[in-house]
C-alpha cells in the first residue's frame, strides 16, 4: 500500500463506519487482513498486525470495523483486568472520593463522545440505541454499559482502558461513600438519547456538548447530596 496514500485525506476518520463503502485504501487493507485470516485462521495482536501490514493502528481499526460489521473478521475478545491494575485501583479508592471521580469523567468523556461521533461503527450505534431502550424500560444499571460503549467507540484503545479503570474505581467509591443517594438526573434518558443522536449524526461538537451537560447534571446532584470533598 502506497505510504503517501496513507498520509492523504483518504484516511479521515469521518469516512469510517458511516455505512458507506470503504475507500480504495481501506478496501485494499481489508483484503490484506482477509489474507492473514485465510493463512493463519486468526488475527495477531492489533499492534503486531499493524506493523505487519505497515499501517497505523487507527487505520487498521477502521478496516477491522468494516470487516466486523460484515462478519468477515472476529469481534475483539473482552479484556481481563490485570491483578496489578486491580491492586492499584484499591489504593486509589482509599484516597479519592465521588467528586474527584466525576470531575475526571468530565475531563475525559466529552472528548470520547466527540471521537465516537467520528469513529463509531453502525453496529456500535445500534447497540447504543438498544441500551437506551433498555434504560427507558427500567434498566438503569445499563447506563454504565452505554458510557463504556461510547468510550470503546472512540477508537482509542488506551483511553478506553483508562476509562474502564476509572469506572471500576467509581463503582467502589460510590459503594462506600455514595450509597443511598439518587445520582441520576431526571433528564437522564433525554440526555442519553441526545448524545446517541449526535454520535449517529456524526456531529462531534454536539456529542461533546451533550456529554459535558449530562455529566454536569450528575455533578450537581452529587453536590446537592453533600458528597463534597
Amino acid at each position: 500500500m502506497d505510504q503517501d496514500e496513507h498520509q492523504s485525506g483518504q484516511w479521515d476518520d469521518t469516512q469510517a463506519a458511516t455505512g458507506a463503502e470503504p475507500t480504495p485504501s481501506q478496501a485494499e487493507l481489508m483484503d490484506q487482513i482477509r489474507e492473514v485470516l485465510a493463512q493463519t485462521g486468526r488475527l495477531p495482536a492489533e499492534r503486531k498486525l499493524a506493523e505487519q501490514l505497515g499501517v497505523k493502528r487507527h487505520q487498521l481499526r477502521i478496516a477491522l470495523g468494516f470487516l466486523r460489521d460484515t462478519g468477515d473478521a472476529p469481534q475483539p475478545r473482552p479484556r481481563n483486568p490485570r491483578k496489578s491494575r486491580r491492586a492499584g485501583a484499591k489504593d486509589i479508592v482509599r484516597n479519592t472520593n465521588p467528586i474527584e471521580v466525576i470531575e475526571l469523567r468530565m475531563m475525559i468523556e466529552p472528548t470520547l463522545a466527540r471521537l465516537a461521533a467520528l469513529r463509531a461503527t453502525p453496529n456500535m450505534i445500534l447497540e447504543m440505541k438498544k441500551i437506551a431502550d433498555q434504560i427507558d424500560k427500567g434498566g438503569k444499571d445499563r447506563a454504565g454499559d452505554l458510557h463504556r460503549l461510547i468510550a470503546q467507540a472512540s477508537g482509542n484503545a488506551l483511553a478506553h482502558e483508562l476509562y474502564d479503570m476509572l469506572r471500576q474505581i467509581e463503582g467502589e467509591v460510590r459503594m462506600s461513600a455514595a450509597s443511598g443517594h439518587n445520582l441520576r438526573p431526571n433528564s437522564d434518558t433525554d440526555e442519553h438519547r441526545a448524545i446517541i443522536a449526535a454520535i449517529a449524526g456524526r456531529d462531534p461538537d454536539t456529542a461533546e456538548r451533550g456529554m459535558r451537560r449530562h455529566l454536569a447534571s450528575i455533578h450537581q446532584l452529587m453536590i446537592g447530596a453533600g458528597l463534597t470533598r
